[in-house]
């Protein structure tokens, strides 16, 4: 009997093992629902596509902020688990690529806030530094499917310098704790 791994499993795999797309230009965030299968020589289907849920069907809404006027927007992490229904999602931490109160950002701090009890969506403040390429939050969350298996990521969202030839944020590496004063 031939096994088969879906995209699905191949993205968590690469997701275990610790790589991501950290750095650089913010980029669409994975594979369609579209379901590719790739045959396995060795026999049967390995229990990893079960193990764990795709975290990359988790999307924040609304990906890109504007404009940088410094005042909250609140974004929400939301999707849905290989079985059609709602993940519960936690968001965890947020980070973002340039200081909480740098210059030219308006001065204005924290830059993140919690939504009342809410814990799958935070407010971030639509500014970046007009010096720099655009702000870039990465939010990381906790994910929990329908069976109450559970996998965790980051999604981004951005600021872009401006609306023109510089509208995608880049993530030089998100270090700053958004909910610092």
């Amino acid at each position: 009997m031939r096994g088969t791994w879906t995209k699905t499993a191949l993205f968590t795999l690469v997701a275990m093992l610790g790589v991501s797309g950290c750095g650089g230009p913010m980029e669409d965030e994975g594979p369609t629902d579209e379901q590719e299968e790739l045959t396995l020589d060795d026999g049967d289907m390995s229990a990893l596509e079960g193990d764990k849920p795709s975290c990359k069907k988790v999307k924040a809404d609304p990906k890109l902020l504007w404009p940088p006027n410094h005042k909250f927007h609140t974004v929400t992490l939301s999707g849905k688990d290989d079985y059609g229904k709602p993940f519960k999602v936690t968001i965890k931490k947020v980070l973002q690529d340039e200081p909480v109160n740098g210059p030219g950002d308006g001065n204005t701090e924290p830059d993140a806030k919690w939504v009342g009890n809410y814990r799958d969506r935070v407010q971030v403040r639509a500014e970046r530094s007009g010096q720099e390429d655009g702000r870039v939050y990465c939010i990381t969350f906790t994910a929990k499917d329908s069976k109450g298996k559970t996998c965790t990521s980051t999604v981004e969202v951005g600021v872009p310098h401006d609306m023109g030839g510089h509208s995608k944020p880049v993530n030089s590496g998100c270090k700053y704790d958004s909910f610092e004063d």
